[in-house]
């Protein structure tokens, strides 16, 4: 069985003037949620092998704080620019191009290109699965031997964890 774990980025700054989209920090709250999500992802057992995350500021922030806390080792990240600029399908080939020795790899990126590619991967191309908040994390799972095997549409979709759940859990 093959999980594909989808986190948006925590809740970042809207910026300020000539601040780049791309360059926008998390915010106090969005750094406790990265945190949050990082200790879930320990006490529920479901830390992944792998990860892709996005170049942006927000998302290299979220990755940080949440392999901190998840106690996670730092050598398991790849940054990925295509997870900014790219769309739903450079998210799919993230995933069919992991490596088939582990299980379970998470991908940190934005909306709306997370929702698509959950749509993509559970419904193939057509309507959204689920509406992920900053800092939500979607857990798909997919019977496959190979990740180049999981084709549009052919995934489950399993659970999802959001900050403000985790916030009144605590």
């Amino acid at each position: 069985m093959k999980t594909i774990m989808l986190m948006r980025h925590a809740q970042s700054s809207h910026g300020t003037g000539n601040q780049k989209d791309f360059d926008r920090p998390l915010t106090k709250q969005g750094s406790i949620d990265a945190s949050r999500m990082g200790l879930f992802i320990k006490k529920a057992g479901v830390q992944p092998a792998y990860i892709e995350c996005s170049t942006a500021k927000r998302a290299q922030e979220t990755i940080d704080l949440l392999i901190k806390a998840a106690d996670l080792q730092s050598d398991i990240v790849r940054e990925n620019e295509d997870l900014y600029y790219g769309g739903a399908r450079d998210y799919l080939s993230v995933v069919q191009k992991a490596s088939d020795d582990t299980d379970r790899i998470m991908i940190v990126g934005h909306n709306p290109l997370l929702e698509e590619t959950v749509s993509l991967l559970c419904n193939g191309e057509g309507e959204y699965v689920a509406r992920i908040p900053s800092g939500g994390l979607v857990c798909i799972e997919h019977p496959a031997i190979k990740w180049k095997q999981i084709k549009p549409g052919t995934a489950r979709f399993r659970w999802m964890m959001i900050p403000e759940l985790l916030q009144k859990m605590n």
